[in-house]
């Protein structure tokens, strides 16, 4: 059992599974990623009911762990959410070119520092100011200030 609300935004068809009482589905076919999205947040904040986080999540996101760990990667990542407490956090995305500049900038500022990673110190916890918006995990003091998304970009 989860402490946990979820909303559903579906755009291209409606989603009828009342088998999960804590998931709420919306649909809304003329919804752009940003609109959908602030509709979602200006949902949430609506709820009586306060959590520590606030996380979106694309429907293609496939979350992995990186070691042969056999805990559900997405307990995973919350579990590190209430360890840590980062103000915004989201999985690496390996693919991503942010990820190896990220882990570059690190390195380099460290060593400026005269005081560089070793072996031991590489984590999963990168410091980071550029961030995949497919998974993100907004704690409660910021999301205010993330959130809602510009939307006069999206088509």
């Amino acid at each position: 059992a989860c402490d946990c609300e979820v909303m559903v935004l579906s755009f291209k068809q409606p989603c009828n599974d009342a088998s999960l009482q804590h998931i709420k589905y919306i649909f809304n076919s003329s919804t752009s990623w940003a609109a959908g999205r602030n509709l979602l947040y200006k949902l949430a904040m609506q709820k009586e009911k306060k959590f520590l986080y606030y996380i979106f999540v694309d429907d293609d996101v496939d979350l992995e762990m990186r070691t042969k760990d056999t805990t559900n990667p997405w307990r995973a990542f919350e579990k590190s959410l209430l360890l840590y407490e980062p103000a915004v956090a989201a999985p690496p995305q390996p693919e991503r070119e942010c990820i190896s500049w990220c882990l570059s900038a690190l390195y380099s500022y460290r060593k400026g520092l005269g005081c560089p990673l070793k072996a031991d110190e590489i984590t999963d916890f990168i410091p980071t100011v550029r961030y995949d918006e497919a998974y993100v995990a907004l704690h409660r003091r910021a999301v205010s200030h993330v959130m809602p998304h510009l939307t006069q970009y999206d088509e």
